[in-house]
């Protein structure tokens, strides 16, 4: 009888050090301190790294290619990233700590075959850098350039086009764009009760889009 009794007492031991163990295993490899910034594409958990390593980096990442135009970093919570604008052809990158990876995927395919430039600026206003790209895919037909936003609201970390009420409708483009970085402003056409004019396209956050105001002198 006292065997048996025993013999249970060691098996209950056993069990909760086998139960401790494995909590103890799970907090280890707990990763939440270097989170992913999205779910689709290549792996995007990030390792900390040497103050400056990404901008090396990226210098040096950006001499693999034939650039046309090549962004400047942005840096935030969310993450490290850059942009390359080559030959028929607009890359978006992330850096991880170790290198610059792919993740052009989040482009969605972009707005054109031509991307020309892309300015790399805090168009939302929330301190963090933000891409507007310009497209020249028009031109051959005697058309004008155009832009689009690429940014992330300020409520998440998903990058995406920024869409803007030109006055008409909500676009995903805007027309004839100039860029001031001076005033982290782009200007272009819109519509003002219903004709055709020229403004300021500004960020509202309430909506986590851009708005075009009429203006006659920038």
């Amino acid at each position: 009888m006292k065997r048996t009794v025993i013999s249970q007492i060691l098996t209950t031991v056993l069990l909760s050090v086998a139960v401790a163990a494995c909590s103890t295993s799970t907090q280890s490899t707990d990763t939440t301190a270097f989170p992913t910034t999205t779910l689709n594409g290549p792996s995007r958990t990030t390792v900390p790294w040497k103050p400056g390593a990404a901008l090396k980096a990226w210098d040096k990442w950006v001499k693999n290619f034939e650039t046309i135009d090549v962004s400047g970093v942005s840096k935030s919570d969310c993450g490290v990233f850059g942009m390359i604008v080559t030959e028929g052809s607009l890359t978006f990158y992330m850096w991880n700590g170790l290198t610059w990876i792919d993740i052009s995927k989040d482009l969605a395919g972009g707005h054109g075959q031509k991307p020309e430039k892309v300015y790399t600026q805090d168009f939302t206003n929330d301190g963090v850098l933000d891409f507007f790209v310009i497209y020249g895919d028009n031109r051959a037909k005697g058309g004008a350039s155009y832009g689009a936003y690429f940014a992330f609201p300020w409520t998440s970390c998903e990058w995406k086009w920024v869409g803007v009420d030109n006055g008409n409708t909500i676009a995903k483009t805007v027309e004839s764009p100039e860029v001031d970085q001076r005033k982290r402003l782009v200007y272009a056409k819109g519509f003002f009760r219903g004709y055709g004019s020229f403004g300021a396209i500004n960020y509202l956050p309430s909506t986590s889009s851009f708005v075009f105001t009429q203006v006659f002198k920038k």
